[in-house]
């Protein structure tokens, strides 16, 4: 298999995984813990809560969630989204390659016929 012919399976196959991916989301988990008074004066922190932030409008937005369970669901998106910018990263490259290719004329062994 020549190198062109290998790139363009590489891409179909970059291009399947995206496909695989199922629902997505940008944004991040944090755990937060709330510092809380007792009423004999001393100190603990409450917690750990879940929050999802995400941009929206050029700003920070954040979402209290649930409980662990829908954490696990919102990070497993999280990461499916992680995973498409990084899929999407080689599918440039690849493509980027395939271009120069054609452009030297070079696909799959034919040479460009206009010269």
């Amino acid at each position: 298999m020549d190198e062109y012919q290998h790139l363009t399976w590489r891409r179909a196959q970059i291009v399947k995984q995206i496909g695989a991916l199922g629902a997505m989301r940008m944004g991040s988990i944090t755990e937060q813990h709330l510092p809380t008074r007792r009423s004999d004066g001393s100190m603990y922190r409450r917690g750990p809560y879940l929050t999802y932030t995400f941009k929206h409008g050029g700003k920070t937005r954040g979402k209290h969630l649930r409980d662990a369970q829908e954490g696990e669901l919102y990070r497993r998106q999280i990461e499916a989204f992680r995973r498409y910018q990084d899929l999407c990263a080689q599918l440039v490259q690849v493509s980027q390659r395939l271009a120069d290719l054609e452009a030297a004329g070079d696909q799959g062994g034919k040479k460009n016929s206009r010269r």
